[in-house]
């Protein structure tokens, strides 16, 4: 008897009965064969390896360093540009790093060059030298004796068709190999450079900064609590804002932080004197800056150094790229913060700062207005004395002015008031030497 049964839409029928299987015969590949298809797989397999290894070595490219000095002669005296950060300094160093940058893009060198910085220059007989640093990447395959005969070669021969002021010696270029810390001591020691460069929106609500992002920014603390900031302008000397020391004027009890956090701190040093600027006089904010001399010198390093200060005849414009950095709350009335931030802020006209609306003509010549029109984009309490800074065309960042006052924080037609440093640059130096 037939059963059949159902198991969703499929009927099955219960009768079984025996199935014979027949066993087919398996066909067997001969020994030979076998190792023949291993033989030809494991050389495949070493091939790969060896394409990929080849490829990974190739491709993998390590920093290659040198120091490098170009006799040249010039129309203009050596003193014209002797001063490290001024115009001429600036314009005689982007003329030669872009003969040099030049020779290598027109070379064999031009995918492994990065750049060329001049670091200083000093007096050669009736020439001057350009004392130079040269970064290339180079594969890690290369032999660096090789590499150096080729970079000399490239600067001996490209240079020779470089058309001056100034006038090169391309048969006298001497380049020696430095390592890596060589490197970061000989920009350490030039202001105004920075180790990496990242963009952010804004202090309040901002990303914090990377160690390096900014070396010169210093915390100002009484009694150990943060109240302004400061910038790094030599290895012992910071400026900052006058009104910092309005109340708080024995420099015994100050100290000055440096690093991205005030706690922990990269370094911490005293104070050794204050001077404020003779003309401020509270409750103007006119004349807003002071300097301060700490209690011994800070090495420079990735993390710490000093910034440029610019020429009193210096001129920022309203399409320059422009930061300032601090510590202060994020909102108005609010509270300091560990980490240091940063935000990006446009340079207002002292005209359109005077209107009515604005500031209604109480910004003098002694100042500048940064920030946005808008709102949101500003300084806050605790950023006061610190720097806003704006680079050069070399990517050197200079001190464009110092946090001083404005009209609560971020608020529309309201924007950040700031010292302008260049017309104190006089000043400065009568105080610090600098």
């Amino acid at each position: 008897m037939n059963l059949w049964l159902r198991h969703g839409n499929h009927i099955f029928n219960s009768y079984t009965r025996p199935v014979v299987v027949r066993a087919r015969k398996r066909a067997c590949l001969k020994p030979w064969v076998i190792g023949l298809i291993t033989f030809i797989s494991l050389i495949v397999l070493a091939v790969c390896i060896g394409l990929i290894v080849h490829y990974v070595r190739y491709n993998q490219r390590n920093t290659y360093n040198y120091y490098s000095t170009l006799p040249f002669t010039s129309d203009k005296l050596y003193g014209d540009f002797e001063k490290e950060a001024s115009k001429n300094f600036t314009e005689m160093s982007q003329k030669i790093e872009s003969v040099v940058n030049n020779a290598f893009h027109k070379s064999s060198l031009r995918r492994e060059f990065v750049k060329s910085h001049i670091i200083r220059f000093s007096q050669e007989g009736h020439g001057v030298l350009a004392h130079m640093l040269l970064i290339f990447r180079f594969p890690s395959t290369k032999d660096p004796e090789t590499i150096n005969k080729i970079i000399q070669r490239v600067l001996h021969e490209k240079l020779q068709d470089a058309i001056g002021p100034p006038q090169l010696d391309p048969e006298s270029v001497e380049i020696k190999k430095i390592n890596k810390t060589e490197t970061d001591n000989f920009l350490n020691n030039c202001c105004g450079t920075r180790r990496t460069i990242r963009y952010s929106p804004r202090i309040a609500g901002g990303r914090e900064v990377q160690e390096g992002e900014w070396p010169w920014q210093a915390s100002l603390q009484w009694d150990g609590i943060h109240r302004c900031g400061a910038t790094l302008i030599s290895d012992t000397w910071l400026v900052s804002a006058a009104h910092c020391f309005r109340v708080y004027k024995d420099p015994a009890r100050w100290t000055a932080s440096f690093g991205v956090t005030i706690q922990p701190p990269k370094v911490k040093q005293g104070l050794r004197r204050i001077i404020v600027h003779e003309k401020y006089k509270y409750p103007s904010h006119d004349y807003d800056i002071s300097v301060a001399e700490l209690s011994s010198p800070v090495p420079f390093t990735n993390a710490i150094h000093r910034i440029c200060l610019p020429d009193a005849s210096c001129e920022f414009h309203p399409a320059d790229v422009m930061f300032v950095t601090g510590f202060g709350a994020l909102h108005n009335d609010g509270s300091s913060q560990n980490h240091l931030r940063q935000v990006q802020v446009d340079l207002i006209d002292t005209k359109i700062c005077n209107e009515p609306k604005a500031y209604n003509n109480t910004i003098t010549s002694r100042m500048l207005c940064a920030g946005s029109l808008k709102g949101n984009r500003d300084a806050c309490q605790g950023d006061s004395g610190g720097p806003l800074v704006s680079p050069d065309a070399r990517d050197i960042w200079y001190l464009a002015g110092i946090v001083s006052w404005g009209d609560e924080c971020g608020h529309p037609t309201k924007p950040g008031v700031y010292t302008r440093v260049t017309t104190f640059r006089d000043w400065i130096a009568s105080k610090t030497g600098i």
